[in-house]
């Protein structure tokens, strides 16, 4: 009877086995079960190139990475002392993440094995990031839009304040030319009034070019809280928006390069959209790659294409400029980031590129080329009504 007993409880143990590895190759986790000297008993499925048949009896560290091993068999160890569920998450060198819960399995009062679940959690963990961004644009938005009012006033009033001034500085100008004619020189505001003439002409129009500049990034700030009301609701041909934004920029272009090359893709489809909120974005975009060029022979290339297996239209501004450095490639369309900010950078033009691209369903997409510069690759969806 004894043995009865023993035999029908292994092929009952067996059975119960084979219904829990069932279970477990049906699940969307790799899961395993471990002994306490960390040996796998049951494995679903492969993981870190390793196949389950052979893994049974082997070392379960040899899962993870390297760096992970000794926190995993810490992590392991402290399951099998409490009793205790115990979590903890890594990624991978090709930036996946893992969670990992390791649950500990009791009979009677002893932990006799651990279920060890690896979860892929790197789409969780992208929308998590992104949730974050957005509530922080969002924040951000709201902040720009009060700090866009208060400084508008005061702006308002020194810009009209200078021009007050300098038509004044223009109109007293011939009367301190007559005295200085008739007694001499003499001093004004401390300096010579030979000196200081050009002196004050100059500080009144640096005042009038930086308050014109503050309006500048006022309207920038207003863009950036949502302010513009603008439909998008044109067909909007992408190389004439182009050629319009390249107009503006020709003085620019001849200061920064003598080689600029446009490459216009031909029978290009039109997409919806609003012409002017992308002619800034090209604008700010190629401002960028020109203002990046160390000297006159780096050159830009501009070209629009047409790919229409993925029924999208695109635009490629590469350069042969400094280039942006890895770690920052990813942070060029935060508000306020710039990598230009001993320049005058105001890190506006980009994030504001990027709000407008995503309004017209599209994309930016930015890369270090490895022989130095800046490749910035802009898609947009074509419009189904327009040809």
């Amino acid at each position: 009877m004894g043995k009865k007993r023993k035999k029908r409880a292994y092929v009952g143990k067996k059975k119960q086995d084979s219904n829990r590895t069932w279970q477990f190759e049906n699940a969307p986790d790799v899961i395993f079960t471990v002994d306490n000297n960390r040996h796998i008993l049951l494995m679903n499925r492969e993981m870190a190139g390793y196949n389950p048949k052979q893994m049974l009896g082997n070392d379960s560290a040899v899962l993870f990475p390297p760096r992970i091993r000794g926190w995993y068999q810490k992590k392991l160890k402290r399951a099998f002392a409490i009793g205790n569920v115990v979590n903890f998450q890594f990624s991978t060198e090709d930036s996946i993440w893992w969670e990992i819960r390791i649950v500990p399995v009791r009979h009677e009062n002893d932990v006799i094995e651990a279920i060890v679940i690896c979860s892929d959690v790197t789409e969780r963990r992208i929308r998590q990031a992104q949730a974050i961004r957005h509530a922080r644009l969002a924040t951000i938005g709201v902040l720009s839009a009060g700090v866009a009012h208060e400084i508008n006033n005061p702006n308002g009033a020194n810009l009209f304040n200078a021009s007050l001034l300098f038509r004044a500085w223009e109109d007293v100008l011939p009367i301190l030319a007559s005295y200085h004619a008739d007694n001499g020189d003499f001093s004004l505001a401390g300096l010579p009034y030979s000196e200081a003439k050009q002196t004050i002409s100059t500080v009144i129009k640096e005042i009038t070019n930086n308050t014109e500049r503050i309006s500048k990034i006022v309207d920038s700030l207003k863009h950036l809280a949502g302010q513009d009301e603008e439909k998008l609701d044109e067909q909007v041909n992408i190389n004439a928006t182009l050629r319009a934004a390249m107009m503006i920029l020709n003085h620019k272009v001849r200061r920064h390069t003598d080689s600029l090359k446009l490459t216009l893709g031909k029978s290009m489809p039109r997409i919806l959209g609003n012409s002017r909120q992308l002619e800034q974005v090209f604008i700010n975009v190629i401002l960028n790659a020109l203002q990046s060029l160390d000297t006159r022979d780096m050159g830009v290339m501009v070209t629009t294409s047409y790919n229409k297996k993925d029924a999208e239209v695109m635009l490629v501004v590469e350069d042969e400029g400094c280039g942006v450095d890895i770690e920052n490639i990813s942070r060029l369309t935060e508000p306020f980031f710039s990598t230009k900010i001993n320049a005058g950078g105001t890190g506006l033009g980009l994030s504001i590129s990027n709000l407008i691209i995503l309004k017209h369903n599209g994309a930016i997409r930015f890369e270090t080329r490895p022989k130095g510069g800046t490749k910035v690759t802009i898609n947009f969806p074509i419009s189904k009504t327009g040809g």
